[in-house]
């Protein structure tokens, strides 16, 4: 198994409706590289368009490539990535965040080309990994995907579903994840392959743990049934848990999630997480200095773990390029 870190890399303030984006959180991912330097990890990031045209992302992003420290990939956020419509959930920073899958193809298709250009001349190299923005991603994303060379995404969220939560008005929201594992996967299409490498979420209790049926009829139905509700509050609060570092999940909750993995034999495990987390203020989830030391903190914890258990680090392309020569052989 091994273990890839993925940060999604973004302007400050993406609910600030109709205010220019910053990127001063920017300026506080060099303390995160050093620290996944010292435990040998070599961190993905996925930028956004906003983070492209910032010449102190540009300086530190190209020399964490040019020296094989890190790795560069793409990450769509349809309100700020160039062409936009002038109606409601297609405008610049509009105050409806359009999911990629509610657009029509010739416009993700055209965002998608100009981000990824953005990227190529900003740091020098063509990204090969995506993540979509609030995680909104189907077969049709895939296929644009192969269509502009990239060979893994990671925006799926096993067990989760975002159908309920709305992006251009009257749209179909987001997409619906309950019944996707988190192991690889291939979209094959005329234009190419693309692998799926889904972040990692999973119920660690049992028996949700133990049933990937009921697991899925759980999470399907429990906003549904006041008995589940019940068994929510009172057994499964948590679940299932993210391999991601907020305020609610502490070492014991991610060492629990990490020996889960390890029984369920994953190849990969993905954590993931923002970079405006790495800036007091700049997130909900770290509001001051002593939060970002927690935040610290932990993922120093979580990488002994991942260094006694002798989990190595792989990027994005390196895994997906990994299972596709053991899936070929």
């Amino acid at each position: 198994m091994k273990f890839i870190i993925t940060i999604d890399t973004e302007g400050d303030n993406q609910w600030d409706h109709g205010r220019t984006l910053t990127v001063e959180n920017i300026r506080y991912v060099p303390r995160f590289q050093e620290l996944c330097e010292k435990y040998l990890i070599k961190p993905t990031y996925l930028v956004t368009s906003e983070v492209c045209e910032d010449s102190y992302a540009k300086n530190i992003f190209t020399e964490y490539i040019s020296t094989g420290k890190a790795e560069i990939g793409a990450h769509l956020h349809s309100w700020t990535t160039p062409p936009f419509l002038n109606s409601d959930g297609f405008r610049e920073n509009d105050s409806n965040h359009a999911f990629a899958t509610e657009l029509p193809r010739h416009l993700v298709a055209a965002k998608i080309k100009h981000l990824t250009s953005q990227i190529e001349n900003s740091f020098g190299k063509r990204p090969s990994s995506f993540r979509s923005g609030r995680y909104g991603f189907d077969a049709n994303l895939a296929e644009v995907l192969t269509e502009n060379f990239y060979l893994v995404d990671s925006s799926v969220t096993p067990f989760v579903s975002w159908e309920e939560h709305s992006g251009i008005p009257g749209g179909k929201g987001g997409p619906d994840f309950i019944d996707n594992l988190p192991l690889p996967s291939i979209y094959n299409f005329n234009s190419g392959s693309l692998v799926e490498i889904p972040i990692t979420i999973l119920p660690t209790r049992f028996p949700l743990n133990k049933n990937v049926s009921l697991a899925r009829d759980y999470f399907k139905n429990v906003n549904n049934s006041l008995i589940l509700r019940g068994f929510r509050k009172v057994f499964f609060r948590t679940q299932p848990y993210w391999l991601r570092p907020t305020p609610d999940m502490d070492i014991r909750m991610l060492n629990e999630l990490l020996i889960e993995t390890i029984n369920k034999r994953l190849p990969f495990i993905v954590m993931m997480f923002h970079s405006s987390e790495l800036m007091p203020g700049c997130s909900v989830y770290r509001p001051d200095n002593e939060s970002i030391e927690n935040l610290y903190e932990l993922l120093e914890a979580f990488f002994i773990e991942l260094h006694d258990k002798e989990i190595g680090s792989f990027t994005l392309t390196e895994a997906a390029q990994n299972y596709k020569n053991k899936t070929i052989d």
